[in-house]
C-alpha cells in the first residue's frame, strides 16, 4: 500500500527533486529503488505524473499533449466567444 498522495505534507517531500530521489533510491519499508531499471527521462515523467496525482501541478500550466494533429488551434488559444441564447 502506497502513501496517500492527497496529503498536504509528504514524509519525504513533495518537490520534484524529492519525488525523483524517492523513485531512484527507494525508501525503507516498501519502496524499491528503480534508478538502475528505469531511464532518467522516464523517472522525470513519472515524477510529473505523481505530482499531478497529488494536485501539485499549477493550474495555469499548458498541457503536455501535442495539439499539432488537431484540425484547429488548441482551445486555450481560441478567441473567447459569448454564449448564444
Amino acid at each position: 500500500m502506497g502513501p496517500p498522495l492527497m496529503d498536504d505534507v509528504w514524509i519525504y517531500g513533495s518537490e520534484s527533486a524529492n519525488i525523483f530521489n524517492t523513485i531512484v533510491e527507494g525508501r525503507p519499508n516498501g519502496m524499491p529503488a528503480w534508478g538502475r531499471k528505469i531511464p532518467r527521462k522516464q523517472i522525470w515523467q513519472l515524477t510529473g505524473y505523481v505530482r499531478s496525482l497529488g494536485g501539485l501541478v499549477a493550474t495555469d500550466v499548458a498541457p503536455s499533449r501535442d495539439d499539432s494533429m488537431h484540425p484547429h488551434a488548441p482551445e486555450a488559444q481560441l478567441p473567447k466567444e459569448t454564449p448564444k441564447q
